[in-house]
């Protein structure tokens, strides 16, 4: 399975980036090809230009070889962010057919990315995705410090992202014919 995982913070490093490098460990050790578009590195203005054109292009070839698809935002205002609509906004209509689809967001507080993955999955939808039912919303206590400085994820957001592992393969799987029920 070819994954693409689409960071939408418009900072690096962030914790939207974080929980999805969790993710694509998961994808990887499920046995995954799994690359990040960090679109804080991105650059892509919503603005049509020749810059603009070049990375729409890559952009589209990139969801188009994929054969799952990883929504990763921040929550801001209760909304996903406005690089990632930016870069959804560039995609056509049935970007996602026949791709799995997951969805993941980190806010302040243990709910608030609920909402953000719900808008994330009605978008994904309407590019016409397959969405898994696992969706992860993570805040700042599902990542604890360590004595090097860093964070580590929790156990329950790494089994969640193994859980969300598992069922974009299967999905995949189905979409391809391969899996009998």
């Amino acid at each position: 399975m070819r994954a693409l995982l689409i960071t939408g913070s418009p900072s690096f490093p962030s914790a939207t980036a974080a929980l999805a490098a969790v993710a694509a460990d998961a994808l990887r050790a499920a046995g995954a090809e799994a690359d990040t578009l960090d679109l804080a590195r991105y650059g892509l203005s919503p603005v049509p230009g020749p810059d603009t054109a070049a990375k729409v292009a890559a952009l589209r070839e990139a969801v188009e070889a994929a054969e799952a698809v990883v929504l990763a935002s921040p929550v801001y205002h209760a909304g996903y962010s406005a690089v990632l609509k930016t870069a959804l906004d560039h995609l056509p209509g049935g970007s996602f057919d026949d791709k799995a689809i997951a969805v993941l967001a980190h806010g302040s507080g243990p709910r608030s990315g609920n909402v953000v993955c719900e808008q994330l999955r009605t978008v994904a939808k309407a590019l016409g995705g397959w969405l898994i039912p696992t969706q992860i919303a993570s805040c700042p206590d599902d990542f604890v410090a360590t004595v090097t400085g860093g964070n580590s994820p929790a156990d329950e957001i790494v089994q969640r992202c193994e859980q969300l592992a598992a069922e974009l393969s299967r999905c995949v799987h189905m979409l391809r014919g391969s899996v009998t029920l």
